[in-house]
């Protein structure tokens, strides 16, 4: 009897493979097909969250910079060549050959540069005058200007040097140095897509320019070791 219960036991009840596992068929990322769904999906929706951030970041960058304003162009002094100097008792004449770069920082602004004048000044008297073209820096654009300025003491668009400078950069050059600065005056329009135009006055300035001139000639370039920033205050117009 004991058998025949045993017999109809084993007849009645499946036997299950030893490898069978129910969470197989419910739970499809938990075996072996977890690296061909799951890790696509997961790839995808971090791709997703990094670029939302990214944007969401970036946004707000820019957001923080137009409600700052613009910031104002750099401006360096690479080099500097005075020629041609003649001092007489009432007259000066010379060039000044220059070069400078000037760099837009902005991120989200172009700069157009409306008017420049530059000038080559001793202490605070102004010794020459030159007017530049308009031109236009973009984003984080930068351009080497050259500029030379030039000055007889005859020119009616110049101004008139006055006898006691002439008199002092006559007894400097003898001793073989002058010191001279650089001034600027820019008018200019930032524009950008957010807060639309903004009018600014610059005046850059190179302050403490050592000029020594070769004994006997009227040739002297600027002693530095390296370029110069110059300051660049600027005032809404």
């Amino acid at each position: 009897m004991e058998v025949n219960a045993k017999s109809h036991r084993s007849a009645t009840t499946p036997l299950l493979p030893v490898s069978y596992n129910p969470l197989n068929e419910s739970n499809l990322c938990v075996s072996k097909p977890f690296k061909s769904q799951c890790t696509p999906k997961l790839i995808i929706l971090h791709r997703i969250l990094l670029l939302t951030l990214g944007t969401f970041t970036l946004l707000c960058i820019f957001m923080s910079m137009s409600t700052l304003g613009p910031q104002a162009p750099k401006i360096q002094l690479n080099s500097l060549f005075m020629s041609k100097l003649k001092v007489s008792n009432t007259m000066l004449r010379s060039d000044w050959d220059l070069k400078l770069t000037i760099e837009n920082p902005n991120l989200v602004s172009w700069v157009s540069f409306d008017r420049v004048e530059g000038s080559i000044m001793y202490k605070d008297n102004t010794m020459a005058i030159k007017s530049v073209e308009p031109f236009v820096l973009g984003l984080k654009e930068r351009r080497i200007m050259h500029m030379k300025i030039s000055t007889t003491g005859l020119e009616e668009d110049q101004p008139v040097v006055k006898d006691w400078v002439i008199g002092e950069i006559r007894e400097k050059r003898k001793d073989g140095a002058v010191q001279f600065s650089m001034q600027m005056f820019i008018w200019g329009t930032y524009k950008n897509g957010w807060w639309g135009t903004q009018k600014v006055v610059m005046n850059p300035q190179c302050s403490d320019l050592k000029v020594e001139f070769l004994p006997k000639f009227g040739f002297g370039s600027w002693v530095s070791g390296s370029p110069m920033t110059c300051s660049v205050p600027m005032l809404n117009n």
